[in-house]
């Protein structure tokens, strides 16, 4: 009876044994149980509850190279924009030296030229009153073509100097001046000159965008508009109105405020 019940036991083991060894799979699927030791602190998700994964030692050496980069290139756009800054700094004092420079320049102009007249009106001889009439009136014409072809801002410039030197011109031939007159009148066919120079039918939009329209009124039909920069020929006037030809041969009128 005895060597029964150890045979009957042998044969027993091996099927406990897979019995529990059944239980403790599912028990293992189902998360009661895990491979972890008893120390192990794990959330229902399987990860480490109240730890914060640490970046691997290469993503930390990445990260610190590329904030270095980003502080290097800072620091260089800082000293191209101290760089700059200086530089704007430079020529707008450059530019309103040379701006006082000009200004010094003409009135030291304009004072010699008086001095010339008042010269002249003590000469005797220096022209007839006869030969200061007729540079007068070949002034004139002159004067009026320069009417006629002034639309820049420089050519409007020179033709305002024109006029002065006319004004004053014929001041000084109705005052008994001749030699003075004369003077004055000879000096505008070299501001004629200069004029011609510098392209003066030529106008440049200086607004972001000027309205083309067909007569020379505000309320008249837009024909198109003209950007900052668009170049343009000057081909009639109107009071504040300049007649036009663009490029692509369109004509119409643009105020003059909005050309220069």
């Amino acid at each position: 009876m005895r060597e029964t019940s150890i045979l009957e036991k042998r044969r027993r083991f091996p099927a406990t044994c897979g019995l529990a060894a059944a239980i403790l799979t599912l028990l293992l699927a189902s998360g009661c149980v895990t491979t972890d030791g008893p120390s192990g602190n794990h959330g229902s998700d399987g990860s480490s509850s109240g730890q914060v994964d640490k970046p691997k030692p290469a993503d930390q050496q990445e990260q610190t190279a590329q904030i270095a980069r980003l502080e290097l290139r800072e620091k260089t756009l800082q000293r191209q924009i101290r760089l700059l800054d200086s530089k704007l700094k430079a020529e707008k004092v450059a530019r309103e030296s040379l701006a006082r420079r000009f200004e010094v320049a003409q009135a030291a102009r304009e004072d010699a030229i008086r001095e010339v007249v008042r010269i002249r009106a003590r000469i005797q001889g220096m022209a007839s009153q006869a030969e200061a009439s007729a540079m007068f009136a070949e002034a004139r014409v002159i004067l009026d073509r320069m009417e006629e072809e002034a639309y820049s801002a420089q050519a409007l410039e020179d033709l305002g100097l024109a006029r002065s030197y006319m004004a004053d011109g014929k001041e000084a031939l109705d005052t008994g001046n001749s030699g003075g007159a004369a003077y004055l009148f000879d000096l505008i066919p070299g501001v004629f000159e200069g004029m011609k120079k510098a392209d003066p039918r030529t106008v440049k939009v200086n607004v972001s965008v000027a309205t083309l329209r067909e007569s020379p009124v505000s309320t008249s039909r837009k024909i198109d508009s003209l950007n900052w920069g668009d170049k343009a020929e000057g081909t009639e006037k109107s009071g504040d109105w300049f007649k036009i030809r663009t490029s692509s041969g369109l004509t119409g009128w643009l105020m003059k405020s909005q050309v220069q």
